[in-house]
């Protein structure tokens, strides 16, 4: 089943707030800048980001350049990139009670495979292990502003041109963040995330991702 953001559903004293969104939606930028917020209003903040893990991050990489990926065993290693950093930084942070900031959970690479026709229940139990988070922000965009953001042509993966919607490249990618973004609308309801209208400027984005979190931590700590 999808984890369903649930304040302190993982029973353990710390936060985990996950960022959320297609592709230049502006993810790691708020976690970032949230990351810096909360650390000077005193918090304890720990941040973790998608193939960042030792064991998969490099072969996810691999895939990704030699291409075209196989939609299956691209989700696996998105999974085992997910268990590695759950078991070395997340599930750690969140015994020492500290808040940790996730820079994409499980629902992106979920998308990205559910858009590929991987089926939904398989990965629903792949990714079963993620603990459920206490607040998913995400930061919704449509695929225009996504497009307008990039400055340098997308990856084929990003672009989506293995499922051969468009010979170029930028309109392949346009139609594919349309489809992770439908993808995205339904795991809102879902799993009860918290939309951010995010297609604003960075600083008044910002200032919405921190009332959001500030909510949540309030609901938790105070």
């Amino acid at each position: 089943m999808i984890p369903v953001a649930v304040p302190g559903a993982h029973g353990l004293p710390g936060v985990l707030l996950v960022l959320e969104g297609i592709d230049r939606s502006g993810r790691s930028t708020h976690a970032g800048r949230l990351e810096a917020h909360l650390r000077l209003a005193g918090y304890g903040v720990a941040r973790t980001s998608l193939t960042t893990s030792l064991l998969a991050a490099e072969a996810i990489g691999r895939a990704k350049r030699d291409g075209p990926a196989d939609a299956t065993e691209m989700a696996l290693l998105y999974a085992a990139d997910l268990a590695e950093r759950m078991e070395q930084l997340v599930l750690p942070a969140l015994r020492a009670g500290l808040v940790v900031i996730a820079d994409r959970y499980c629902w992106t690479p979920m998308a990205r495979a559910v858009v590929r026709a991987v089926d939904p229940e398989w990965l629903d139990a792949v990714f079963a292990f993620v603990p459920p988070p206490d607040a998913v922000l995400f930061l919704d965009v449509d695929a225009e502003t996504s497009l307008t953001r990039r400055d340098r042509e997308p990856d084929p993966y990003e672009a989506g041109l293995d499922l051969g919607l468009s010979t170029d490249v930028r309109e392949s990618y346009r139609l594919f963040q349309a489809r992770l973004a439908a993808c995205f609308d339904r795991y809102a309801v879902i799993a009860g995330f918290t939309r951010v209208v995010a297609a604003d400027a960075s600083d008044t984005v910002q200032r919405r991702v921190v009332r959001a979190a500030e909510a949540v931590l309030a609901a938790r700590l105070d």
